[in-house]
C-alpha cells in the first residue's frame, strides 16, 4: 500500500480505513520519511542519530509478539520515531531494557498499588464534580480543554503531590513534551524549556520530602513520596531517576486519559443504542470502558528498535530498524475480536480485555488502573449530569494529527443546562 503515509493529516482523519486494508494486504508497512519530516524530527537535541524510515506492524499477533520480545525489540531509543539517546546509562522505564527496566519497574510498581488507586477514587470523583459544576449551567463546552485535559492533568499533579495552584504549569509542561514527538523546531525548543522547568520544580519537592523524612517526619502519602522512599533489594531511585519517572508519568498519563475520555464521549454520542444500554444497566460501565479502549485506542502506537536482523510476518527488518507497534489497528483485528468494527457496550468482558491499548508484556502501562478509574468516573458523571449530552452540530470536532495520538484535539458538545442535576 504505497500511498499510506502515517504522518499525513488526511490519514489521521480516518486511520481505521487504512488499517483494515493494511492488515489484509500489507501487515508490515515500510515508510520512508520525506526530507522535511527527516529534518523536523531529527532537530531534537536528544536525538542520537537520524531516522529516515520506519516500519509499522498492524496485526494483533505480530504486535503482541513484539511487545513480549524485548530481547529483539528494544525500548532504549524511545517510544517515538526518533532515535533518542538515554538521559542516563540505563535509560528509564519506557526508555529502558532489562535488567535495568525490571529493577526500575519493581520500585515504581510500589507507587501504583491497588490501595493508591482506591485512595484516589474519591478525589477523582471530586475533581469531576467540580469541573462539571462549573460547566453544567453553560449548556456548551469544548470537552477536551474544558473537562478531559483539566481532569487528567489535575489527577497526575495531585498524585505527584503538586498543589492545585501549579496544575496549569503541569498542563503546559505536559503539552509541550507530547508535542515534541515528531514536532517542528519550535515544539522541540518548547519541550526542552518545559522539561527544564518541570525538573527544577520537582527537584525542590524531592529535596523537601527527603528533609521531612530525615527529621523523622511523615512526608505526604503520594506517588512522589513512594518513588523517593520505595526500594527493591536495598536499592532506591536516584534523584535523576525520580525526575525521569515523574516526567514519563506526566506525559503518558494525561495524554492517554484525556484522549480516552474524548473518544468515549464521541462513541456514546454517535452510538445511541450503546448509550441506551449503559443508561439501562449502570453495571456495564466497566466493560464499556474496556470497549472504548479497544475500539479507539488513545495511543495509536509506540515504537521499538530491533537489536538484530529479524523477520515479522514474512518481512525482513534490518538491525536498528524503528518499528511502530500499532495498537489501534491490532485492537480491530478480526482474528482476535468478533465483529471488530462494531462498538458494543456489552461485548464479552473476557474478549474485550485482550485489547492492547495499554500495551502488553514487560512494558505494559503502569498507570492503567488509574486511567481506568478516571475514565469510569468521567463517563458516568458526564452522561449522568449533562442531560441530552450530544456533539455540537454547529462546531465540528477536530482530530489530533500527532503521530502517536488516536483521538480528538477538540470535541465541542452541548446539553440541556436547565435539567442538569447537582453532583
Amino acid at each position: 500500500m504505497n500511498d499510506y503515509d502515517p504522518l499525513s493529516s488526511e490519514v489521521k482523519q480516518d486511520p481505521q480505513r487504512y488499517f483494515r486494508e493494511l492488515r489484509a494486504s500489507c501487515p508490515v508497512h515500510h515508510h520512508r520519511l520525506h526530507d522535511v519530516d527527516v529534518d523536523r524530527m531529527n532537530a531534537n537535541p536528544l536525538v542520537a542519530r537520524p531516522t529516515a524510515e520506519f516500519w509499522s506492524v498492524f496485526r494483533y499477533g505480530d504486535c503482541a509478539g513484539i511487545l513480549q520480545d524485548p530481547e529483539h525489540f528494544s525500548s532504549r531509543e524511545g517510544p517515538g520515531p526518533e532515535r533518542l539517546q538515554p538521559l542516563n546509562e540505563d535509560g528509564m522505564l519506557l526508555w529502558a531494557d532489562d535488567p535495568a527496566h525490571r529493577h526500575q519497574r519493581r520500585i515504581a510498581n510500589k507507587a501504583f498499588t491497588p490501595r493508591m488507586v482506591e485512595q484516589m477514587r474519591p478525589r477523582i470523583q471530586q475533581v469531576v464534580d467540580e469541573l462539571l459544576s462549573g460547566l453544567a449551567g453553560r449548556g456548551r463546552a469544548e470537552l477536551m480543554s474544558d473537562f478531559a485535559v483539566p481532569l487528567a492533568i489535575t489527577v497526575i499533579a495531585e498524585i505527584l503531590g503538586v498543589g492545585r495552584e501549579r496544575v496549569s504549569d503541569f498542563r503546559r509542561w505536559g503539552n509541550a513534551t507530547v508535542a515534541a514527538f515528531g514536532g517542528d523546531q519550535d515544539a522541540i525548543e518548547h519541550s526542552v524549556v518545559a522539561m527544564t522547568e518541570l525538573f527544577g520544580f520537582l527537584g525542590e519537592l524531592i529535596v523537601a520530602r527527603r528533609a521531612i523524612a530525615a527529621d523523622g517526619g511523615e512526608p505526604p502519602d503520594d506517588v512522589l513520596t513512594s518513588l523517593i522512599m520505595s526500594d527493591y533489594e536495598g536499592s532506591r531511585f536516584t534523584d535523576d531517576e525520580i525526575l525521569m519517572a515523574s516526567h514519563q508519568l506526566l506525559t503518558a498519563g494525561f495524554e492517554t486519559t484525556s484522549t480516552a475520555i474524548g473518544n468515549a464521549v464521541y462513541l456514546l454520542c454517535t452510538n445511541p443504542s450503546e448509550r441506551d444500554k449503559l443508561a439501562r444497566d449502570a453495571d456495564l460501565v466497566d466493560t464499556l470502558v474496556e470497549e472504548v479502549l479497544r475500539y479507539e485506542a488513545p495511543i495509536e502506537g509506540l515504537f521499538r528498535t530491533t537489536t538484530d536482523a529479524v523477520s515479522v510476518d514474512g518481512t525482513d527488518l534490518p538491525l536498528g530498524a524503528k518499528v511502530r507497534v500499532v495498537f489501534a489497528s491490532a485492537n480491530r483485528d478480526g482474528s482476535q475480536f468478533e465483529d471488530p468494527d462494531t462498538f458494543r457496550a456489552d461485548r464479552d468482558p473476557t474478549e474485550v480485555r485482550r485489547h492492547l491499548a495499554f500495551g502488553f508484556g514487560p512494558h505494559a502501562c503502569i498507570g492503567a488502573p488509574l486511567a481506568r478509574a478516571e475514565l469510569r468516573a468521567a463517563v458516568t458523571s458526564l452522561f449522568g449530569r449533562l442531560p441530552g449530552l450530544a456533539l455540537d452540530p454547529e462546531h465540528r470536532p477536530e482530530r489530533n494529527d500527532a503521530l502517536i495520538i488516536n483521538g480528538f484535539r477538540t470535541l465541542p458538545v452541548r446539553w440541556d443546562p436547565v435539567g442538569s442535576p447537582p453532583a
